[in-house]
């Protein structure tokens, strides 16, 4: 009969007395020590699939979010691995009616993603064929925004306006709603009216112009 590996690992190995079998053999040692190795699926469904019945201390790597996973006997728990360093992504300018149309301005966008929390850098620079669209302006996240419960707030982004006409500079912020995948209502002050804030769109709180400069910042919870 086998005997297993002295540290509690379930690792099992033959004594002289077993009968000789080495596919017995060979297989219960790879089916032992997979899982006790950091296995590898493309996704969570894949390993879903392929491992029905996880049991606590399994570790696994999902390809597909770059993310180590450990089982802790009642649910897969993210595993602190550092950052994953700047990452650049192509961001979406929308607006709720009519889309505005980048022309020959710049957009770029970084993200730095360190478990459940994501650090974004958004640019734009308005170019002289920069369509405006119509209506309230919004930008796609690198990872959807995670749900933090009824009346809740996975996080607030930080907003700065800078233009050559007057008002020359404003900053604002935007509220992410749970499970979004993009900002929404983006505010920033009123400049006819102290105290009071307006939502960002093609033509209000002011209208742009060629090399005024927009900019989003900030850190919010992801849902994966």
């Amino acid at each position: 009969m086998p005997l297993t590996d002295p540290r509690g690992q379930n690792i099992p190995y033959s004594v002289l007395t077993d009968k000789p079998n080495a596919q017995t053999l060979g297989q219960g040692i790879v089916e032992a020590v997979a899982s006790k190795i950091t296995m590898v699926f493309n996704s969570a469904a894949v390993r879903g699939a392929t491992i029905t019945a996880p049991t606590a201390g399994m570790v696994t790597y999902l390809k597909d979010v770059k993310r180590v996973q450990v089982y802790d006997g009642t649910a897969w728990r993210d595993v602190f691995s550092g950052a994953s360093g700047w990452q650049s992504y192509s961001p979406v300018w929308s607006a709720t009616t009519t889309n505005p149309s980048l022309g020959n301005g710049t957009l770029t966008a970084t993200y730095m993603k360190i478990g459940n929390m994501c650090q974004i850098s958004l640019m734009l620079t308005i170019g002289s064929s920069t369509s405006k669209g119509n209506g309230t302006y919004g930008f796609s996240l690198p990872f959807q925004a995670a749900n933090t419960g009824a009346g809740g707030c996975p996080g607030v982004l930080s907003a700065t306006f800078s233009r050559s006409n007057t008002p020359n500079h404003g900053l604002g912020d935007t509220p992410l709603g749970n499970g979004a995948t993009s900002t929404t209502n983006i505010w920033f002050p009123n400049p006819g009216s102290t105290g009071d804030a307006n939502v960002w769109t093609h033509n209000a709180p002011w209208s742009y112009g060629t090399g005024d400069v927009f900019r989003l910042f900030g850190c919010y919870q992801t849902a994966i």
